[in-house]
């Protein structure tokens, strides 16, 4: 019981550490990706971002805390030591999967139901709040389509004055018009974003009637749909539920593969665990550090299987549901192979 409680206490240890600085690393990345979108002032917004992260984070975490703890028991020799006590090796095996398990576990409630939750949340916020932050959804010289039933081009853009310059509109009302203007800028009034166009023109084609219009100040209200930008998709926040519900009104391959990933990607823990086993115990003189990179090369191997199996699924070449088990088959037969291989030695 000792020595079940000691290996646990260094994984949990280590786990705890390489948990905090990976989602250091991932808030990080979250906030520069969404600089523009989100201040200071929404901070909430960041933190609901780590929730869906955690499902990232959590395996990544759990492999390499498995493989430096047990690198470390056996460079320094405390591996031998049990072995020479007659402490079974099922004394290391079981408090490391035994947290595996654990790990599976709360991966799987976030990947079913706190990760879409939060994700809702998320992209709700934005949305209501987005109006107001309009200049961080305008790039210069690219056609814009988030303002529904305009293409917008802007030659530049001048955040600091709030100004536009340089503006081409193609509205796809009724009748259609074409509208350019020197400059101009947008402004939120609740519940409409205003846009206020200077020095130009209008051209519209009335049936046989062709009208241009000059124009020194032109203002008119537009609405920004604004769910496309923050990338985040319909069916990513959906919870299982939801998504069965909308995969039996319309079974999308993509639908179908996230819906059985959710399942899918919380086993990697068990795989990873034993592959953490598999690596980890290691002879006394062996190369130290060879942990991290075994780790390392892990997730980019499960990562490149992942990819691999994404892009069938979207070809229409494999099954949604064996897309979604693909990488775990390969590393679980992987595993296997070495075992094997290691036995016939």
């Amino acid at each position: 019981m000792l020595v079940y409680r000691y290996i646990l206490s260094q994984v949990v240890k280590v786990f705890l550490g390489a948990l905090g600085i990976l989602f250091s690393v991932a808030g990080i990345v979250e906030w520069i990706k969404a600089s523009g979108i989100i201040s200071i002032t929404d901070i909430d917004v960041l933190l609901l971002a780590m929730v869906p992260t955690a499902t990232f984070v959590l395996p990544m975490a759990l492999l390499f805390s498995v493989l430096i703890v047990l690198e470390r028991l056996s460079s320094d020799s405390e591996i031998v030591a049990l072995d020479a006590c007659g402490v079974p090796r099922r004394a290391i095996y079981t408090p490391v999967m035994g947290f595996c398990i654990f790990c599976m576990v709360i991966h799987l409630g976030i990947s079913t139901y706190l990760g879409p939750i939060s994700l809702n949340k998320i992209k709700e916020r934005l949305i209501s709040d987005a109006p107001q932050k309009i200049y961080a959804f305008v790039e210069e010289r690219d056609f814009e389509t988030i303002f529904k039933g305009f293409i917008i081009y802007i030659e530049a853009v001048d955040r600091s004055s709030n100004e536009l310059r340089g503006i081409y509109i193609e509205s796809m009302g009724d009748p259609p018009a074409i509208i350019t203007a020197d400059k101009g800028s947008l402004s939120f009034s609740s519940p409409n974003i205003v846009m206020r166009l200077n020095n130009g023109s209008i051209f519209m084609n009335q049936g046989h009637t062709l009208r241009y219009i000059t124009f020194d100040e032109y203002k008119f209200c537009i609405e920004a749909g604004l769910g496309r930008r923050l990338d985040i998709k319909t069916y990513e926040t959906s919870t299982q539920s939801e998504l069965q519900n909308m995969i039996r009104d319309r079974p999308h391959p993509r639908w179908i593969k996230e819906y059985h990933m959710r399942f899918a990607f919380p086993v990697l823990n068990l795989i990873l665990g034993v592959i953490g086993i598999t690596f980890g115990i290691r002879g006394p003189r062996s190369t130290h550090h060879a942990g991290f990179l075994i780790g390392v090369m892990t997730i980019f191997g499960y990562y490149m299987v992942f990819l691999f199996s994404d892009r069938l699924v979207k070809g229409a070449v494999m099954n949604s549901v064996l897309g979604a088990w693909l990488p775990n088959i390969v590393f679980t037969c992987m595993i296997l192979v070495i075992w094997a291989f290691r036995r016939w030695r």
